[in-house]
This record gives structure tokens, C-alpha cells and sequence, in this order.
């Protein structure tokens, strides 16, 4: 997972004795220690085929001490967009670490040429990741390594808010990473199916030609869902709001459509669909009809941890 295991324990050990002085006696080795699982899941994005990134290592920074490196050999690369539903890459197994609180996990980026990529329909293009060899993908989130225990998480790349095509760069495409780090503990998953008749409905021009795509929002009162792309008005409280993450629907072995939305942490959120999703390449910014599309097919719920919530259409 990352250089060798023995060389990943060896960093973690080296950190613990600069942390807290020491890690031995009367087994204090093992019960000042903690054990950490790190994975990495994605939400689609419409107008492109694949997302590849790769990755070099993980750094993770203790509240108080020196960032933790864990170098990657040979690097790790994904395809960003098969990390969907609920599936994960790994970046860290097993691996040991002080005990204790921390400040942020930075995924640092393979910057050399060609190592990071988009492909659509027109081919292969070029992925810009601003500062990532200084500074990689930073998630600047607080959390907390358990003494003599084990925490899981999943950095969840929200590639459909993260992805851009701004003009003068195309047709390459430009990355600024939007990142959630989500304890696997306290996360719960929505999912469902679509009627024939949802899909059917007038407002609904593309649904025949292309699979709906479902938007979820923080919050269930007083939310106005609207696009990716367009940029709310923080002075107006009643302002339309940004989705948190999407899925795409597939058909099931019925031949229906459905999604499935995981590591949504407890809380209450608003679920919509359209199927004329976003596509980074075009401005939403003049496409006014949007949310109150959105509005027209949404619904609220709660999510517990856990557990799946179903929400159908």
C-alpha cells in the first residue's frame, strides 16, 4: 500500500517517539498506537468518460507534530469514475500511527506529464491540478486516532464539483478538488428506484435518451435545490443551493432505473433528479429554469447511520 509495510510502521514509529516522547515500556508501544484504514470514493460527473489520477502518497498531520508520509511504490492511479455507489480504492490498510487527534490528510499528486488525465468524447486531454506538487490535495478536517484502536475512513472526491473546463484552457480540463472526509462509522447510504411514469413526465425532455442523475442537498427544510456550476447567492438566505454529492442511475435486472448514494453522514438532506445533468464544459449560470426543475422532483429524508434510507421517484 505504500513503499513496504515494515517501512509505513516505521515512519509511524519514528513519528510516535518525536510525539510522545516514547513508545515503549510496559507496552505502551501498542496502547499509544492506533490503526488506520483510508479509502477513496468518488461521485460521477456527465460529459466525460474517465477521471485518471495518480497518487504518490499520503501525508496525515498530528494536532502538535510533524506531518506522517506514506509514499506509494510504485504510485497508485484511479479511475475517479468507477468509484461510485458505495465501491472504494485504497489508500491506506492497516496502517499504524499515533494515537491522538490530527489536523488534515493531504493526497499528494503524481505531477509528471500524462500521469493525470480526462478522456471524452472528443479523446484524451490534459488534467491540471494547481499547486499539486507543492501542496497535493490537501483536506484540511480534523479527526481523531483511537488509543490501541482501529478508525476507518474514506475521502469521498466530489469529481462532478471538482472538475472544470474554464475557456483558454480547453480542451483540457482543469481540477479543483472539492473533498469530504467521512468516518465509516457514522455514515448511511440513500438509495432507489425511478417509475416509468417519473421518467415519462413532460418536464422531463432528456429522461428518454439519457439515465436520470440524483443531487443531494444538506438540509431538509427550506432548500431550494439548483446545479453544480451555478453560484448561489450567499447575501439571500432563500438562495438556491449546491448539491453535496450525485449519482447517476443505472438500469437494475428488472430493467429499472436505480441509484445508490453512500457515505452520507447522519442528517437530514433533500434529494432531487433531472436528466440533463450538469457537464463542466457548459455555464449553467444562464439555465434559470434549473432549480425550479430541481424543486419540482424533490424530497426530503433522513439518513442514520448505517443504514440505507430508500428514496423512490
Amino acid at each position: 500500500m505504500f513503499r513496504s509495510s515494515a517501512l509505513g510502521t516505521s515512519s509511524a514509529l519514528s513519528a510516535c517517539a518525536l510525539l510522545l516522547g516514547s513508545c515503549g515500556g510496559g507496552g505502551s508501544a501498542s496502547t499509544s498506537m492506533s490503526t488506520l484504514n483510508l479509502g477513496l470514493t468518488d461521485a460521477p460527473v456527465s460529459g466525460v468518460t474517465k477521471v485518471w489520477i495518480q497518487f504518490t502518497g499520503v501525508e496525515v498531520k498530528p494536532a502538535g507534530g510533524n506531518p506522517i508520509d506514506f509514499t506509494f511504490s510504485p504510485e497508485k492511479a484511479f479511475d475517479l469514475l468507477t468509484l461510485q455507489g458505495g465501491t472504494t480504492a485504497t489508500f491506506l490498510n492497516g496502517t499504524t500511527v499515533p494515537a491522538g487527534q490530527y489536523e488534515w490528510v493531504r493526497l499528494m499528486v503524481d505531477t509528471k506529464p500524462g500521469a493525470s488525465y480526462v478522456m471524452d468524447s472528443t479523446g484524451q486531454h490534459d488534467l491540471t491540478i494547481p499547486s499539486g506538487a507543492e501542496t497535493g490535495l490537501k483536506l484540511i478536517q480534523g479527526f481523531t486516532m483511537p488509543v490501541g484502536g482501529v478508525a476507518n475512513f474514506t475521502v469521498d472526491f466530489v469529481v462532478s464539483k471538482s472538475l472544470l473546463a474554464p475557456q483558454g484552457l480547453s480542451p483540457d480540463y482543469l481540477l479543483k478538488p472539492v473533498l469530504r472526509l467521512v468516518d465509516n462509522t457514522q455514515v448511511g447510504t440513500i438509495s432507489g428506484t425511478f417509475q416509468a411514469t417519473t421518467l415519462s413526465n413532460p418536464l422531463n425532455t432528456h429522461c428518454g435518451t439519457r439515465p436520470p442523475v440524483i443531487y443531494v442537498y444538506t438540509g431538509a427544510a427550506g432548500v431550494t435545490p439548483d446545479a453544480i456550476y451555478n453560484s448561489p447567492d450567499t447575501t439571500d438566505p432563500a438562495s438556491a443551493a449546491q448539491p453535496l454529492t450525485t449519482a447517476t442511475a443505472a438500469l437494475n435486472t428488472l430493467n429499472n432505473y436505480a441509484y445508490s448514494i453512500a457515505f452520507l453522514p447522519s442528517g437530514n438532506y433533500t434529494v432531487a433528479f433531472t436528466c440533463d445533468p450538469d457537464d463542466p464544459a457548459v455555464d449553467e449560470s444562464a439555465l434559470t429554469p434549473v432549480a425550479i426543475h430541481f424543486a419540482v422532483f424533490s424530497q426530503t429524508v433522513a439518513v442514520t447511520a448505517n443504514m440505507t434510507t430508500t428514496v423512490n421517484f
